[in-house]
């Protein structure tokens, strides 16, 4: 028997608005973001919070951490590390703690929704290789922070997000969705996508452990190899890396200042970062070719001509120009290498919302 005190009561309860927003959950850093901008649908303003849950260190005095807090998250745990035990939820990009995902998760939840007024779908990117378990832990780490989610690869979103629909009637315009080679090098991993037109296919997709991170680690090795007396904590390696980094014929000129023994001391890098950032060149060209042996023979010719870097480390200086002449050298025709932009725009976040706005009702997941 229905209890009919409940019935109304349901009847009664207004039914929740739906927000759309795009995820892009990043090994470092993540953009979430609820609208785009009106004036160009891949330009947009978001929010980009650390990828970084903090968890206060036992025996902490209370008015030491904001609010007392249990815990905190992106800049406000960075900002407090002294007092904390800093965990990255993610590693290469997939789930390594899923209760710290979680945590952060619904912090993000409550920045853009704070007073929870409304049944919020999300779209997230994630790495193209990920497999059924990185899934199911993120469906996991997402119950009590999303209302519905969505998992589609970040390559295929950074593509979209880089489309720009008010330009698909110029004849000149290269759309990147409908055939292109999508490389994003992020921090955990470097992804290659086909993209065609439609959701890649796993034999569309490819992803190797090396990127930003393996970068640091490698330029931090070589420091430590080439000044022993310098013992720097690998946060200020990623900051000179990000500064001074470049590809190609190994340059001087890259003078850092750090401690040794409590004074400063200038040393240079510069022959150090080249040879860690050529290392990761090398990796990215062996694996294009391993994706584009695997292109369909009618769109390969074109598609070589429509070859696009996104993410952290499309930024490294002269990357575009050498993955070129690589390609050019090793004899493939007329291969054209762009950057999808000069500057680092949250393209996988465009692309995670413009899915989210397009996607049926039955797609939705519910964690």
């Amino acid at each position: 028997m229905i209890d009919e005190s409940t019935e109304e009561a349901a009847e009664s309860t207004p039914k929740k608005r739906k927000m759309y927003i795009g995820l892009d959950l990043g090994t470092l850093n993540s953009y979430i973001l609820t609208k785009l901008s009106k004036v160009s649908s891949n330009e947009s303003e978001g929010l980009l919070v650390p990828t970084v849950v903090g968890y206060p260190e036992e025996g902490i005095l209370a008015g030491i951490l904001p609010g007392s807090s249990r815990m905190l998250h992106g800049d406000e745990a960075l900002a407090n590390e002294l007092h904390l035990r800093l965990v990255n939820p993610l590693n290469d990009g997939v789930i390594q703690d899923v209760e710290a995902t979680n945590s952060f998760l619904c912090y993000l939840r409550d920045k853009i929704d704070p007073e929870r007024k409304h049944s919020v779908h999300c779209v997230i990117g994630l790495p193209a290789a990920a497999d059924a378990e990185a899934k199911e832990n993120l469906q996991k780490a997402a119950k009590g922070a999303f209302e519905g989610i969505l998992f589609i690869p970040e390559p295929f979103l950074a593509a979209l997000g880089m489309r720009d629909e008010s330009k698909l009637e110029d004849p000149d315009y290269k759309d990147p969705v409908s055939n292109s080679l999508f490389v994003d090098v992020g921090a955990g991993t470097t992804d290659f996508c086909i993209v065609q037109g439609y959701f890649p296919k796993p034999e569309d997709l490819l992803s190797i452990p090396y990127a930003g991170n393996e970068v640091d680690v490698s330029l931090d090795k070589a420091i430590r190899e080439a000044y022993p007396e310098v013992d720097i904590p690998l946060s200020m390696v990623r900051k000179f890396k990000e500064t001074y980094s470049y590809v190609g014929e190994i340059e001087s000129g890259a003078r850092v200042k750090v401690p040794v023994e409590g004074k400063p001391r200038k040393i240079e890098i510069g022959k150090q970062v080249g040879e860690s950032c050529n290392q990761l060149l090398q990796e990215i060209f062996t694996s294009i070719k391993e994706i584009i042996a695997v292109a369909s023979p009618q769109s390969v010719f074109a598609m070589l001509q429509n070859i696009i870097l996104t993410g952290g480390g499309s930024r490294i200086r002269n990357i575009d120009q050498e993955l070129q002449r690589m390609l050019v050298d090793d004899d493939y025709e007329d291969p054209e290498v762009r950057l999808s932009s000069r500057e680092l725009k949250p393209f996988v976040a465009i692309g995670a919302l413009k899915v989210a706005k397009a996607a049926r009702e039955d797609q939705w997941i519910r964690p």
